[in-house]
């Protein structure tokens, strides 16, 4: 899979993203007998359940606390969840990283057990309906919107709504938190994480005011620039002080939303105050052809060592945001930014 390092555009496929498909339904249970009734109590709700909370396709009601969660959707599904204590037993791979999951998941689990679900060519359907999920989380699935029906017979799904990775991650986290049955702990999270965005701010007023340009290098060669301030990574950067170069905004938008094509003959559109990249081939012929590029040499940040190459994972921290993502992108980026604009 070719990250893009933004919410990926369905009809793009050259771009090859996941597809997030459905599943098959789970059997009822039931009791029957030939003895005279008897009546069994019903077991007491948990404190705070049934919950209902509204997404796009309706809203979406968990009648008790969840034990056996998969998440579906892209990686901050399985990193929220985690991220409130919860431990999922499934979560769709990660292709774009060796070890199907990003650190800050990694981390999280701290050594236990989590299935992964290859799905790059749809999801594993009888798999999943054998895991007996009791809540499926996929605000990330880009398909969802053709898969959501079956996925409902399996079991409750907290779905997005405004669309996939477009969300506020504030609002994912919360929401996510309700159907956990640990809303106070959401709310505190996001208060965290929130804190730790504006301390880093703070801490570092040389990005202040700075222009930035931001993207990401395909396999082929092709750069991208983000182009749009609506844009995770350009929100993300934009709450540490600084500003998208207005170069880049002014650039027509591919097939990729908030993304710009830049053709080889216009490097210069992706000078600014901080030029950053990434590349999402694990080649390093690809970073050597890009970097030793005369016309990129000679840009005014190249030659200052206003240049920043991210690796993927960091880049993708800012892309698909959630509360560990963004912990992990404070920790690894913030610093290295800062450093290049003294």
């Amino acid at each position: 899979m070719v990250a893009l390092l933004l919410e990926p555009d369905p009809l793009a496929d050259e771009l090859n993203r996941r597809r997030f498909l459905g599943a098959a339904g789970i059997a009822a249970l039931g009791l029957a007998g030939c003895a005279p009734a008897v009546t069994v109590p019903a077991p007491a709700p948990a404190a705070g359940f049934p919950v209902q909370v509204d997404g796009a396709f309706g809203p979406t009601v968990v009648p008790a606390a969840p034990e056996r969660v998969v998440a579906l959707g892209y990686g901050p599904d399985a990193a929220t969840v985690l991220g409130l204590g919860v431990l999922p037993v499934a979560a769709t791979r990660d292709t774009s990283l060796p070890d199907g999951v990003p650190p800050w998941v990694a981390t999280a689990l701290a050594g236990r057990p989590l299935e992964l679900l290859d799905a790059a060519d749809g999801l594993p359907f009888e798999r999943i309906a054998a895991l007996r999920p009791d809540l499926i989380v996929a605000t990330t699935a880009y398909s969802l919107a053709q898969d959501h029906e079956q996925l409902a017979r399996i079991a409750p799904v907290l779905a997005y709504t405004t669309g996939p990775n477009t969300d506020r991650w504030q609002d994912t986290t919360t929401r996510v938190g309700q159907v956990l049955g640990h809303p106070d702990e959401a709310v505190q999270r996001v208060h965290d994480v929130e804190a730790r965005i504006a301390a880093a701010r703070a801490a570092h007023p040389a990005l202040a005011g700075r222009t930035f340009t931001f993207g990401p290098v395909t396999p082929d060669g092709t750069i991208y620039t983000t182009n749009s301030t609506a844009d995770l990574s350009a929100v993300f950067l934009q709450q540490l002080g600084l500003v998208l170069s207005p170069k880049a905004t002014a650039l027509p938008e591919s097939r990729t939303r908030g993304k710009a094509v830049v053709s080889p003959e216009l490097l210069d559109v992706l000078d600014a105050d901080l030029l950053i990249l990434t590349f999402t081939s694990s080649d390093p012929a690809l970073r050597t052809r890009v970097e030793s590029d005369p016309l990129f040499r000679r840009l005014p940040a190249v030659q200052r060592g206003s240049y920043v190459a991210l690796d993927l994972p960091s880049a993708l921290a800012m892309a698909f945001p959630s509360v560990l993502s963004l912990e992990y992108a404070l920790d690894q980026v913030v610093g290295r930014l800062a450093d290049a604009v003294r």
